[in-house]
Order: structure tokens, then sequence, then C-alpha cells
């Protein structure tokens, strides 16, 4: 398959705004949103980034974002139901699920506690949104996830973008009174949500984009990684995605990685983030046989390459 770098047909490239303040190696970040948070926050924890992502599981709407933002673990009681001996939660998806509703609770909580305590300091907080349309259960409000229950327990209703403007206009507020420096940055999952109809899809994803651009343009240090526009722009052509048709193939998602880090990461540590990909591609591929002389030559490589990894954090 011919390479999104070298692509000999003619495409639109995308002039990405740099960030004035890149994200640094020592700035801790919070990660939440779709499924394509987990594509690039756990990428930039692998090179060694302080990054905490998605502790809440996926999330797609980011009315249910902001909610598990600042939930305690007493908000989530209204939520918990058992099935099939199975206590889950109406709010979370995977991994959240236990035997008894104490140990659900006992997760919750566990999540939330690191969900504060990464954020009290962070530099950064990464919101990805995924869908505007939100499901309502009919005696519990707005949910984050349906967990197959029959349709009957819930409403499906299109979120607008004031209301998710407004929403994390008053959260980002909130959240500066006790991180006066915190940074803001928003994408726009390129995941298609072909279930909801193509129609569907494509206007969940312009009202997401407006409320994103309100946020950015109204408020100071918010910014927007515009994945969505690469996705659909640059790497406009089906082999680009996986054989659903829905999510962003292996290449894509390598590329849109190149084009985060151009924008939002810090020229001056691109050697420290070769390095820490070159030791991960080496941990990868370990020898069949440790104890030969192939296995000896990789083990004294990759101590090479930690030691000059750690003096290069050092400094």
């Amino acid at each position: 398959m011919m390479s999104a770098d070298h692509n000999p047909f003619r495409r639109t490239v995308l002039n990405l705004r740099v960030c004035p303040e890149p994200m640094g190696l020592y700035e801790k970040s919070l990660w939440m949103g779709s499924c394509f948070t987990e594509n690039l926050g756990p990428w930039l924890g692998r090179l060694g980034y302080p990054v905490n992502s998605n502790p809440f599981g996926v999330v797609f709407h980011p009315l249910i974002m902001e909610k598990l933002l600042f939930a305690r673990a007493a908000d989530f009681q209204p939520f918990h139901f058992q099935r099939e001996d199975v206590w889950l939660n109406l709010l979370l998806g995977a991994p959240f699920g236990a035997a008894t509703e104490e140990e659900l609770n006992s997760q919750i909580e566990q999540a939330s506690l690191s969900c504060r305590q990464h954020l009290s300091n962070a530099g950064w907080l990464v919101l990805t949104f995924g869908t505007a349309y939100l499901y309502h259960h009919r005696e519990t409000g707005p949910v984050g996830k349906c967990h197959k229950l029959p349709a009957s327990l819930f409403e499906k209703r299109m979120s607008s973008p004031e209301e998710i403007s407004h929403c994390w206009k008053d959260a980002i507020a909130r959240l500066r009174r006790s991180n006066p420096s915190l940074r803001v940055l928003l994408s726009l999952s390129p995941v298609r949500h072909s279930r909801d109809g193509l129609e569907e899809n494509a206007l969940s994803k312009a009202t997401l984009r407006l409320a994103i651009e309100e946020l950015r343009t109204s408020l100071p240090a918010v910014y927007y990684f515009p994945a969505w526009e690469i996705m659909n722009d640059e790497l406009r052509d089906y082999r680009f995605y996986h054989q659903d048709l829905v999510h962003p193939s292996e290449e894509a998602i390598d590329y849109l990685r190149k084009k985060f880090e151009l924008a939002f990461l810090r020229e001056d540590e691109a050697k420290f983030r070769r390095l820490a990909e070159e030791i991960n591609q080496m941990e990868q591929h370990r020898p069949a046989w440790p104890w030969s002389q192939e296995g000896r030559r990789w083990k004294n490589r990759l101590e090479i390459k930690r030691a000059e990894w750690n003096e290069l954090k050092k400094n």
C-alpha cells in the first residue's frame, strides 16, 4: 500500500496551525474522549510523556465528558444497574463492571481520584468529541452507554452547538480557578459513526465542529487539532480505513500522529521521541533466544539506547 507521505495522487494538504506553546516532555496531560483518543494519548505515554488517557474509558459525547470530569462517586449511584450477575453503570462502558456493587463503586472511585489528581497540576486537558447525539434514559437522564438495553428505555436527541460550548465554557472556567495555567486542546474524532446514518453523522460532526470553534475563538489557550479534516481531506481514500470503513487504518493513525507532533509537540524534544520509539520497537521484537549471541547483542544495544534516553530526559 502506498504511504500517505508518498502518495502519487493529487491531494489537498492542510495548513496546520502550530501551537505557540507546544506540549513539553514534563507536562502532565489528561486525555478524554472517543476511541481516537486511544490512538494518541497512550502513544505519547509510551514515548515518556506523563499522560492519563481515558480514565473513565471511551466517552463519545462532550456533555458526558464534562459530567464525568466533575462527578464524585455518589453521583454515579443512580446510574448503577445489575444484569446477569454483573453490576454496570449507564455513564461508563468497559472496563467498568463488577460482581458486586461495592466493587463497581471502588473502580469508579479509583478512576475519579486518578482523574482529579492528574488534572490538579496538568498542563493540558485534551478532549476528542465523537458525537453530538445524546441518549436520555427515561428515568436517570443523559447517559454515556446504553449497554444494549431495550431501545424503549432511551430517547435519542441531538445536542446543539450552543449547549455544548456553554457547558464547556463553564467547565474550563471552573478548572482554571484551581489550575490557572491549564491549556485545552480540542479535537473532532475522525471515526465515522455510520450506525447513526451517514447524513446524521455529517450533521453530528458539523454540530461538534461549530461548538469547538466557538470555544477556540472565545477562550484563551484553547486550541484545535484538525484530525477530522486531515482524515477527510488529506487522506480522502478508503485505503486509509480499516475493513469496517469507519476507523482509520494504522497507516492513517501514524500519519495523524506525525501531524500532531508537528503542531503540538516541542521540536527541540524530537530526538528524545525518536529514541523512545526505537526502544519501543526493539522491545516489541525481542530475540527468540535471549541467551544467544544475537540475544546478548540485542540486550546490549537496548541498554545503550535506554542509557541515552535517560540522559536526554535528565537534560
